[in-house]
């Protein structure tokens, strides 16, 4: 039994009739597809785990050294940097006073042991290295009135604003200076600061103490300049990296074992920072076979059961897919049915002059016979003379047929069958007799251009009447007569265009954005659904193609429907 619309519709929904046999065969697809995907590569990592272990064990505590140093440097660098500002913020304290003595000396080293508590001294030197003033918070002393070593001034006039010592190593302290070149009372003065080796030991070692990690800092004659785990200061090391890279990871032996370490030149001053690992590279991780199988095994099982859950979710969504599908296009038919039925509504005034006007031409024709053979009257007359007026009943039965022919075709509800067609002989069966009279009526000229030789289009006929006929009817609406409509075809590069031209009030900016959206309508309320453009829009769309629309309030607009022409389409 066959099934109506609807009855089909409701049997889709509730029980779709889907290829149960294809979605097993899908399943069974999908699980080895997963199958290989996932547990084929588990494998092979499992294998290459083994192998590459070691490697890249020793990969991260390089990669891990090597970050350590570089951090560590920056972290020194800001430190020296925050004590050359200290200095030249102190500097600038200098000027407050009237003469530079010890006692402002001292004043001013109060006040920057206040910044950091690691500064010991200050000096404040003339050019020829003359000590001007001096003070101090240690046993550190500069016993001498005249600073020897004069170079380093003459190298900071010269070219720099500061300059770091060698590292002093004596029994009380380990320390190196600080000197910056400054003014006052416009002489050139240099200021002088030791600064105690400890701050910075503390600061390199700090974060680290309950890590397998040493800090240490060597100087460019690759000696330590505190004291560490792997030697006394200012003894010579075991490390030698380069100068070029800045920074990186070397090898070296110690206590005959082979020991990674990462380093780190700093930018201003020669030395470098070390981070040394305490595990050699040789050492061996206890054994994880037994582990490392049993993971694997769980892993699998895991694996397995993952592969079959999204195999099975994956059918599961195809079939939803195919439902939802389905239903769509039953729900897409319903909407495009709907919009025809509302379209023929618009044209039902036109369609029933069109139909009177042959059933009065019957009755007329009928009642003059019957009036011809009444003996009442006398008139006496033939056969031939009656064949005339029985030809204008045929022919006014068959205009009649015609009509209701082309409404039923416009109306039925079939499947969408994309052909070859010819769009102009689709426009002008729907045209004539079926819209241009119903213009006529109301006043609106209707102008048809079409131009000859186009090449067929992929569509489906009836949809694409139903289109065009919505087109018509919202530029007759959108006309306060008298006024004109355009219908042209043409061919454009690869593609056909069919335009409906009006003279009507145009439409605004605003509303341009959204005459495609579904019940979005501009006429009065109960004059319009806002079906008709978006249905038409669907329709071209499944066709391949699109609706383009041109329009100025006041003026007119023009809807241009766009239909892709075809790779070896014959002309008509």
């Amino acid at each position: 039994m066959k099934l109506s619309f609807f009855e089909s519709h409701n049997k889709s929904k509730n029980e779709p009739e889907l290829d149960e046999k294809k979605y097993k065969i899908l399943f069974k697809k999908e699980f080895v597809r997963l199958a290989v995907t996932y547990i084929l590569p588990l494998l092979i990592l499992i294998v290459l785990l083994q192998i590459e272990y070691y490697k890249n064990q020793k990969e991260n505590l390089q990669n891990n050294l090597h970050l350590r140093a570089v951090t560590k440097c920056e972290e020194l660098e800001h430190y020296l940097e925050e004590r050359v500002n200290d200095l030249f913020l102190i500097l600038n304290e200098l000027s407050n006073f009237k003469k530079i003595n010890n006692e402002n000396t001292s004043l001013v080293l109060k006040h920057l042991k206040t910044q950091s508590p690691h500064f010991l001294d200050i000096a404040i030197i003339d050019t020829s290295g003359k000590i001007i003033s001096y003070a101090n918070s240690s046993s550190l002393n500069l016993l001498s009135t005249k600073f020897d070593n004069v170079s380093p001034l003459k190298s900071i006039a010269d070219t720099g604003k500061y300059f770091f010592s060698e590292p002093l190593f004596t029994p009380s302290y380990n320390a190196f200076a600080i000197t910056i070149k400054g003014y006052f009372e416009n002489k050139l003065i240099f200021l002088r600061s030791h600064i105690d080796l400890s701050s910075i030991n503390e600061l390199l070692s700090s974060k680290i103490k309950k890590e397998n990690v040493i800090i240490a800092l060597i100087d460019n004659k690759y000696k330590y300049l505190y004291k560490t785990q792997l030697g006394k200061e200012n003894s010579l090391s075991k490390f030698s990296p380069p100068r070029k890279p800045k920074s990186g990871v070397l090898t070296t032996h110690i206590k005959n074992k082979r020991h990674s370490y990462g380093f780190c030149w700093l930018d201003i001053k020669d030395w470098c920072v070390i981070c040394f690992s305490q595990t050699p590279e040789t050492y061996v991780a206890l054994s994880i076979s037994q582990t490392s199988t049993l993971l694997s095994i769980g892993t699998f099982i895991l694996f397995l059961v993952v592969i079959y859950l999204r195999a099975k979710k994956i059918v599961q969504y195809e079939r939803e897919k195919e439902i939802a599908e389905r239903e769509k296009n039953i729900a897409r038919l319903q909407l495009e049915h709907a919009s025809k039925l509302v379209a023929v509504g618009e044209l039902a005034a036109g369609i029933a002059h069109e139909i009177n006007n042959p059933l009065a031409i019957i009755a007329s024709e009928a009642g003059l016979i019957k009036d011809l053979i009444n003996p009442e009257f006398g008139q006496f007359v033939t056969f031939e003379d009656l064949i005339p007026h029985l030809d204008n009943i045929q022919n006014s039965a068959f205009r009649a047929r015609d009509i209701t022919r082309k409404l039923l075709t416009f109306v039925r509800k079939d499947d969408i069958k994309l052909d070859y067609y010819d769009v102009n002989a689709i426009i002008k069966e729907l045209v004539e007799g079926f819209v241009d009279r119903e213009l006529y009526v109301s006043n609106i000229k209707l102008e048809v251009n079409l131009q000859p030789d186009l090449p067929k289009a992929l569509v489906d006929p009836n949809s694409l009447k139903q289109v065009v006929v919505n087109l018509l009817t919202n530029a007759r609406d959108a006309i306060v007569p008298p006024g004109k409509i355009t219908i042209t075809t043409n061919q454009k590069d690869r593609n056909i265009l069919i335009s409906v031209k009006d003279t009507g009030s145009g439409i605004s900016k605003e509303q341009m954005e959204k005459i495609f959206l579904p019940f979005y309508t501009t006429k009065p309320v109960g004059k319009g659904t806002g079906l008709g453009l978006s249905v038409s829009y669907n329709i071209i769309k499944s066709f391949g193609g699109t609706i383009e629309v041109e329009s100025l309030v006041g003026v007119g607009s023009t809807f241009t429907i766009v239909l892709p022409v075809k790779e070896n389409t014959e002309l008509v």
